[in-house]
This record gives structure tokens, sequence and C-alpha cells, in this order.
């Protein structure tokens, strides 16, 4: 199947602009008809590839040694997956971060829970009496 990069655009939630900007990166090359760029079902996928390494906080510089790599004649595997495994890292690092984060913010939100729970056992009436009386 081919995609015209309005198509590959709409297909991938992308927009066209960023789709040259990839090309212009060097993170994907399509191939021409004229001067229309076509995408096949592999930049399809290479590009859904590269939205979720960017999602997930992948710097440029990164993908772009990744590619570089793979479009040797003899890519090295593990250099490959080196950068992988660093990217991994770094996402677990964050994911930490993120639950110590979200730990942190449940237990304020017991402690305000356990605030209103505790007033909402108080009669309003008793209230307004004890602060007036």
């Amino acid at each position: 199947m081919e995609y015209s990069i309005g198509e590959l655009a709409e297909l991938v939630g992308m927009t066209s602009h960023g789709l040259r900007f990839y090309e212009k990166e060097g993170l994907i090359s399509p191939k021409r008809k004229g001067k229309n760029r076509v995408y096949s079902e592999e930049d399809r996928l290479w590009v859904e590839f590269l939205m979720h390494m960017k999602d997930t906080g992948m710097s440029l510089q990164d993908m772009k040694q990744y590619v570089v790599l793979r479009k040797q004649d003899n890519p090295s595997l593990k250099e490959l997956m080196s950068i992988l495994v660093t990217h991994r890292n770094k996402i677990n690092e964050q994911i930490l971060n993120y639950q110590q984060n979200l730990d942190l913010l449940d237990k304020k939100i017991a402690v305000y829970e356990e605030e209103i729970d505790q007033k909402k056992e108080y009669d309003l009436f008793e209230e307004f009496m004890a602060s007036h009386g």
C-alpha cells in the first residue's frame, strides 16, 4: 500500500509539516513520484515507531543516531539495542519519579479526605451554636 503525505499524516495522527520535518532531519526517506512523496507501509510503521519514541521523551539526537546506525549495510545490533536500552532506563527513572510524586499526591488527598470526613461527623447547627454561644 502507498500513501501520500496527507494520507500518512492523517493515518498516524501527525501533520504533513511534522512528516516533512522528520524527512528534513533524516529520520524518514520517502520515495518520490515526480515531486510527490510516496510512503510505504514500512514507512508508516517506522513513523509510528518514531512517534512512540518521541512520546516517551527520546531526544531527536538519539533518534537520529538510531537512524544512522539502522541505515548502515550491516548495522550493529548491539549498538541499536544499546540506544533503546539506555532510553528504556531513562523511562524507568521517569516512571519511578512519577510514582513517587503520585504517592505524595495520594497521601495529601487522603489527609484532605480524612479532614472532610471528620467535619461531616459534626452537626453544623452545633458548630454554629458553639461559635456564637
